[in-house]
C-alpha cells in the first residue's frame, strides 16, 4: 500500500483525495491507496472527510506526512514555500513530494532550496478546474482526459517521476512533460491573462454609475466572460505574484491589442474590425475542432495506451517509518 498525503484540502486536493480513492487498485499502477489529508481550516478537513476525499484527517502537518511516502501540496502557491520549509526534517529519505501549483518555476526555486537532496520534488499542474472553491466543491472526476503539466529538474530521481506520472495516470489525466518558465509564460497567456480580464470586465462595469441601470441587461454574454471572476481570490492573488514575468508580457499584449482596435474603431476602419473579427473566429474554431484536450502528436483514434503495472511498479517507494 502506497501512502499519500495531501496538504491543502480545497477544491483541488479534495478532488485528487476523491479521486485516488475511487481509483481500482487493481488497475491503479499505484495499487492499493491511503490518503491521509491536512488543512489548517479544520471546517475544509471535516468538509473532505465527508466527501470521502481522505482517508484520515490529520491535525498537523508532521502528522499529515509522518509514513507518507509522496506528499502532495495543494495550498495557495505563496504558502507553499512554507510548507516545503517545514517538510524538510519531517520526512524519510527518498520520500516524493509534488504540487499542483498554477505556476511552476517559482515552486521549483523553493523546493531546490528548501527541501535536503534525500526528497525528491516533481512540479505538477493539472489544467482543471471550476468557478467554485473549496472541498464541497470537489468532484472525483475533475481531472479526466484533462492535461496534467509535469516540469520536472535533471537531478530528479528517475524512480519519483514515474511515481508522479502514475499518480496521474491514476486520477484519469494525461501527463504532459514541460519545461517550468516555458509552463509559466503559455499559462499567463491561456489561463491567466483570461482570469485577469474577466476580473476586469466586472470591475470597470460594477464600478460605473450606471450599473444599477445596466446589470437588469447583463445576459449570456457578460455572464460567460465574467465566469472566472468567480474563482477563489486568494489563489489567483498568488498565482500573479508568482508569475509576474508571464503575465505582465501578456497584459502589455493585450493593452497593445486594445488600443489597436480603439483605433479602428474610432477610425471606422470597418475592413480592418471585420478582418480582426474573422481571424479570431477561425482561429478559435479552428481550436475547438482539434480536441483541445490532446496533447501534441496525440491521434485522436490512436490505440489507448495500456500500462505495465508490474514494470511501473519497480520502483522502490521509500519505507514508511516503523
Amino acid at each position: 500500500m502506497i501512502r499519500i498525503a495531501i496538504i491543502g484540502l480545497g477544491l483541488i486536493g479534495a478532488s485528487l483525495g476523491m479521486a485516488l480513492r475511487s481509483a481500482d487498485a487493481r488497475e491503479s499502477p499505484l495499487g492499493e491507496i491511503e490518503v491521509v489529508g491536512y488543512d489548517r481550516d479544520p471546517r475544509a478537513a471535516k468538509e473532505a472527510r465527508g466527501r470521502l476525499a481522505i482517508d484520515t484527517v490529520a491535525r498537523t502537518l508532521a502528522e499529515a506526512v509522518r509514513d507518507a511516502q509522496v506528499v502532495v501540496l495543494a495550498t495557495p502557491v505563496q504558502a507553499v514555500r512554507a510548507v516545503l520549509g517545514q517538510l524538510g526534517p519531517l520526512l524519510p529519505d527518498g520520500a516524493i513530494v509534488t504540487d499542483v501549483a498554477s505556476t511552476k518555476a517559482q515552486v521549483a526555486t523553493w523546493a531546490a532550496e528548501l527541501l535536503p537532496a534525500a526528497i525528491s520534488y516533481v512540479g505538477g499542474h493539472p489544467m482543471a478546474g471550476k468557478s467554485q472553491a473549496g472541498a464541497a466543491a470537489a468532484d472525483p472526476a475533475l481531472f479526466k482526459d484533462a492535461i496534467y503539466c509535469l516540469t520536472v529538474s535533471p537531478s530528479t530521481r528517475r524512480e519519483a517521476v514515474d511515481v508522479v506520472e502514475a499518480l496521474v495516470r491514476t486520477v484519469g489525466a494525461k501527463p504532459y512533460y514541460i519545461d517550468a518558465e516555458e509552463h509559466d509564460i503559455y499559462v499567463a497567456g491561456i489561463s491567466h491573462l483570461p482570469f485577469m480580464l474577466s476580473v476586469g470586465l466586472v470591475e470597470i462595469t460594477g464600478r460605473s454609475p450606471a450599473w444599477k441601470e445596466m446589470a437588469p441587461l447583463a445576459a449570456s454574454g457578460f455572464r460567460d466572460v465574467s465566469r472566472l471572476a468567480s474563482g477563489d481570490p486568494e489563489m489567483h492573488r498568488d498565482i500573479s505574484l508568482t508569475n509576474p514575468a508571464g503575465l505582465s508580457r501578456w497584459i502589455t499584449e493585450m493593452v497593445d491589442f486594445l488600443l489597436e482596435v480603439r483605433g479602428q474603431i474610432e477610425s471606422g476602419d470597418a475592413e480592418g474590425i471585420e478582418a480582426m473579427l474573422r481571424r479570431a473566429k477561425q482561429q478559435r474554431d479552428a481550436w475547438l475542432e482539434s480536441r483541445p484536450n490532446l496533447r501534441p502528436g496525440e491521434d485522436t483514434f490512436a490505440r489507448p495506451l495500456v500500462v505495465d503495472r508490474p514494470n511501473l511498479l519497480s520502483f522502490r517507494l521509500p519505507n514508511r517509518r516503523k
